[in-house]
């Protein structure tokens, strides 16, 4: 019974994770030529995480519930902000 159980729990973690991974959307930038030079990967709280070609995090944005979107560098810092007209 125990051993049961903890399948069933295995299972429902990997069906949450599958669900988790496919609410997120993905952006991929090229160059002229066709070559990848970035990313840019939107989660399901609005979260925006951007990527250099090779995978490398250099930055991130959000925006809360009143508008204002915040702009951070891959180490986290703020770098910016805009507030969005209502």
């Amino acid at each position: 019974m125990k051993v049961a159980l903890t399948v069933c729990a295995a299972i429902a973690l990997t069906i949450s994770s599958v669900g988790i991974a496919s609410a997120q959307s993905k952006t991929t930038y090229r160059d002229a030529s066709g070559r990848t030079t970035g990313s840019a990967t939107t989660n399901s709280s609005g979260k925006t995480t951007y990527r250099d070609s090779s995978g490398r995090t250099t930055g991130s944005a959000s925006t809360n519930s009143s508008g204002k979107t915040t702009y951070r560098d891959a180490s986290g810092r703020t770098t910016g902000t805009s507030t969005s007209k209502r």
